[in-house]
This record gives C-alpha cells, sequence and structure tokens, in this order.
C-alpha cells in the first residue's frame, strides 16, 4: 500500500462527506489495511489533507501552465477541454475534486484562501489566453455552475462537449480566432 492508494481513498472520502469524512480508521477500513501502514506515509490526518489540497493545487498549476503553453487560444482551450473530458470521464477519485475543494474552501477560512489563489491562476490565465475579462469571469461561473449540477445530477456529463464547446465559442467568437494572440 503506497501514498497514493491513501490519497486516492482520502479523494474518495472527501467527495462523498467533505474533509470531515477524511479519517484514517475509515480508510484503513475501506483500504482494508492497518492504521499502520498510514503512518509509513503520512504523520497525521492534517498531513493527509494538506496533500490532497496541495496536490489540488499542484495538478491545477500545471494544467493552466500547460494550457498556456498552447499556439494559439483555440488550442489552449482544446487541450483544457481534452483534459476537462478526460477528468470527468475517469473513475471517481482518480483525479483532485474541483466541487469538494470548493465545498472545503466554503467551511475552511485557510483553505479558501488557497483555492482563490488557484482561481486567480485559472481566470488570469484564460485572460490572457482569449484576452477577454469581459467574457473570462462568465464563462467561469457557468464552469463552477456546471461541476455543482454535474454532482447533483450525474447524467449531466454528457452535456459537457456540448457546453465546452459553446463556452469556447463565447470566449473566442469564430470570426476573433486567428485575431487572438498572447501576451
Amino acid at each position: 500500500m503506497d501514498a497514493s492508494n491513501w490519497l486516492r481513498a482520502a479523494r474518495l472520502a472527501l467527495i462523498r462527506g467533505g474533509p470531515s469524512a477524511v479519517r484514517v480508521e475509515l480508510l484503513a477500513r475501506d483500504l482494508k489495511v492497518t492504521k499502520g501502514s498510514f503512518y509509513w506515509h503520512f504523520k497525521n490526518r492534517e498531513a493527509l489533507l494538506e496533500a490532497l489540497l496541495h496536490e489540488w493545487e499542484v495538478e491545477t498549476e500545471t494544467l493552466f501552465r500547460d494550457v498556456e503553453m498552447r499556439s494559439d487560444p483555440a488550442a489552449a482551450l482544446q487541450f483544457l477541454g481534452e483534459y476537462v473530458q478526460k477528468s470527468m470521464s475517469s473513475p471517481p477519485g482518480e483525479y483532485p475534486p474541483d466541487l469538494a475543494i470548493f465545498n472545503w474552501a466554503a467551511t475552511d477560512p485557510k483553505v479558501a484562501e488557497r483555492v482563490n489563489r488557484v482561481e486567480r491562476i485559472r481566470i488570469d490565465t484564460l485572460v490572457r489566453i482569449t484576452g477577454r475579462p469581459d467574457r473570462v469571469e462568465l464563462a467561469y461561473l457557468v464552469w463552477l455552475g456546471f461541476i455543482l449540477r454535474r454532482h447533483r445530477s450525474p447524467g449531466t456529463a454528457e452535456d459537457l462537449p456540448l457546453l465546452w464547446s459553446s463556452v469556447a465559442e463565447y470566449l473566442i467568437p469564430a470570426h476573433r480566432k486567428s485575431k487572438v494572440r498572447k501576451p
């Protein structure tokens, strides 16, 4: 049993019940191992929660750095859309969960500070890519609404390709695609 197994189990617990559900005893039971295995990888529960939040931050920062490296805005949004589709279609707990992290931030001011910083990276990157600060905030709020609705109604995940296409067109209208450049 390695740290990645514990992190995946912790992600699932966070999705199901928030940070209070991320309990060493419960995770050990789910993994069918002793609690002692946990302590080979993490000092304590707080270290596991920190690892969950840190992996979400790093994953997001890396993704948006990769997005910004794309040659043009349409390619950047396509790359981001492919990542989102892959993460949405993967088994639960495979990727750090935005909705669970956002819910956690709603109850913990220290987590909220970190989430706000990461959201600023997302929004600022999209503004640099599209040159459309007036549209990025609205598009981001659409995304947040989609992930909230998807959690409540999992069948809506099928709507992702159409939604993503609409958001991309909103951010980079077809007549502007060749004119938008990264600064």
